[in-house]
């Protein structure tokens, strides 16, 4: 497999991770502040999303336009959607995209679930947190 399909694979575990931390902290839901899991979540998603475009320009022998960095680091999907489009024709960007986006989606929502499933069953909140 491919360098860049391993580091899709590492951000939808990194992602489904995190969530996971999330549910095992705030089984009720997350508080409405800022918290540390949100900041390496964010530092971590868009670092892969980087990578991920670094690794595919490598293999494409593409270059990494700077709108796209920079949008990369603003918003993520919104960085991928346009070095997508920037290197490929609009059919197969508009294919990977979908792919790339449902495959993050399908990964959380499964994740979501996953942690409902750990709840109910009083996985979560682990013995080390104080009872809500």
């Amino acid at each position: 497999m491919a360098k860049r399909n391993w580091i899709y694979v590492g951000l939808l575990a990194f992602i489904s991770l995190g969530l996971l931390i999330d549910a095992a902290i705030w089984p009720a839901g997350p508080p409405s502040s800022f918290t540390a899991n949100d900041l390496v979540q964010m530092i971590g998603i868009i670092t892969l999303f980087a990578w991920w475009q670094i690794e595919d320009a490598e293999k494409r022998d593409a270059r990494r336009s700077s709108v796209a960095k920079v949008a990369t680091i603003m918003l993520a999907p919104v960085g991928l959607a346009i070095y997508l489009y920037q290197t490929r024709r609009w059919t197969y960007a508009t294919i990977g995209l979908i792919a790339f986006m449902g495959g993050i989606l399908l990964a959380a929502i499964l994740t979501l679930l996953l942690g409902d499933w750990l709840i109910l069953q009083g996985f979560f909140p682990p013995s080390f947190l104080p009872d809500h």
